[in-house]
């Protein structure tokens, strides 16, 4: 029997817009999204409204129509999730891609994702031009991203041209089949096998993540983090985009990660909530910087995307404080990012992910597609709830074998659920892993 999610939690059914600027119950000029290197540079609940309401007007007038999908391609920026919310608001679906890719890779992702127009900052332009080409968007639907100023080519249209039509609403809607049926974002995931594919997330993911995440089990502080890993991944498109305007949480962004930077910006805004992946803990563990910057403020740490070893979580551990929770979650993209987590105050030294969100079901399968679900057994991990995509986008074939006629995501990763604590544990996986995205942060710049 699989295991059904033993806690519900309501998930609302508005659009994101109308979710993350009507409920704001904090002051409206506090800035929220932070550049971390130049903090005056900021947005607030009350200017990321209005420049949100300038692009939708913008992207209109540019001939963006409902259900056209943009795509960005720039290192992290205090205006990246702001183009997010003005480019859902105005009825588009986002897509980003990794500012390292090639002009083959970017050509598969625009081409799969079926993108219309392109935003892309001027250091990144001449492999976004080979590959739009290939594609065949137009030069008239690229437009420079340059939103602080930096010096764009000759016969573009710029960042600033889509603030210069006024401000109009965004799209607005209630109801659970609109916001489950809409999509907002087309990310990237290997899924279990073949090329990268297009997950398509809708509104409704997007905002049960946030949901389940951090309002289902609220913790008592005012966040702050730091945004170091890409915003095209999955690992930090939901959160970068959804959990900071609503709650009125501090993001404090980093273009890339570089590894003086993000010890250094620890220890000077105090963060609160500490999110590694596998390379970065080991970078972290192993660096004399440690030494020189404190992790202290940190009052909850977690490590996602692959699993890591109980002895560095141990010395990660010891970084941060010893009565401070450092655990593991699991998800993908897929399933809008996390899935399986520990509930704050819960420590953890086994290297379990946790149980699942409220909301999600989970069964395990063996080789067969048989439901083997039970303490002890070992099986290919399925998902099912709020958070988990419809399908990927255009591709009827991977859908098929992807989902089963009970609604779970069969998602390659082989997991057991220990007999005494209920806790899960990922031992194996058939998928390419998500710690790509670490990869490319860690590179040399």
């Amino acid at each position: 029997m699989p295991f059904l999610a033993k806690e519900q939690y309501p998930i609302p059914t508005t659009d994101i817009p109308s979710w993350s600027f009507d409920h704001v119950k904090y002051d409206e000029d506090e800035p929220i999204y932070i550049d971390a290197l130049k903090p005056r540079n900021n947005y607030s609940a009350k200017s990321a409204r209005s420049t949100v309401r300038k692009l939708i007007a913008g992207l209109r007038a540019f001939g963006l129509r409902q259900g056209d999908c943009a795509c960005i391609n720039s290192f992290n920026d205090i205006s990246y999730p702001i183009f997010f919310m003005g480019l859902v608001g105005a009825g588009g679906v986002f897509s980003g891609v990794n500012p390292g890719y090639t002009p083959h890779e970017l050509t598969h992702t625009l081409k799969t994702a079926k993108v219309k127009l392109l935003l892309v900052m001027p250091s990144l332009l001449e492999n976004t031009l080979k590959a739009a080409q290939q594609v065949g968007i137009p030069k008239e639907r690229i437009v420079i991203f340059n939103p602080n100023g930096e010096e764009a080519p000759a016969g573009f249209k710029q960042w600033n041209d889509l603030l210069q039509h006024g401000e109009q609403d965004w799209v607005r809607f209630d109801d659970l089949e609109t916001a489950k049926s809409t999509p907002a974002a087309r990310l990237f995931s290997s899924g279990t096998t073949g090329l990268p594919k297009a997950a398509d997330l809708s509104h409704y993911n997007l905002i049960a993540q946030h949901t389940l995440v951090h309002e289902a089990h609220p913790k008592p502080w005012q966040a702050r983090r730091l945004l170091a890993l890409p915003m095209f991944h999955a690992a930090t498109a939901p959160s970068a985009f959804c959990s900071y305007i609503r709650p009125g949480h501090k993001g404090y962004i980093l273009p890339r990660f570089e590894p003086e930077s993000w010890f250094w910006a620890h220890q000077e805004y105090q963060i609160t909530e500490l999110a590694v992946v596998p390379p970065i803990a080991i970078f972290a563990i192993n660096s004399p910087l440690n030494q020189k910057y404190s992790l202290k403020s940190v009052r909850l740490a977690v490590c996602g995307a692959a699993p890591l070893d109980k002895l560095p979580q141990a010395r990660l551990q010891k970084l941060i404080g010893e009565d401070k929770p450092f655990t593991q979650v699991w998800g993908m993209t897929e399933t809008s990012c996390i899935a399986t987590s520990f509930v704050w105050p819960e420590a953890d030294t086994t290297g379990s992910v946790g149980r699942p969100l409220a909301c999600i079901d989970l069964k395990l399968v063996d080789d067969e597609g048989r439901d083997v679900s039970g303490p002890g057994a070992r099986g290919e991990l399925c998902v099912r709830g709020p958070t988990v995509v419809r399908g990927y986008f255009e591709n009827p074939d991977a859908n098929a074998r992807d989902w089963d006629d009970e609604g779970y995501f069969h998602t390659g990763d082989i997991a057991y659920v220990d007999a005494e604590t209920g806790l899960f544990y990922i031992v194996d996986r058939k998928k390419v892993s998500l710690v790509v995205l670490a990869n490319f942060e860690m590179a040399p710049r």
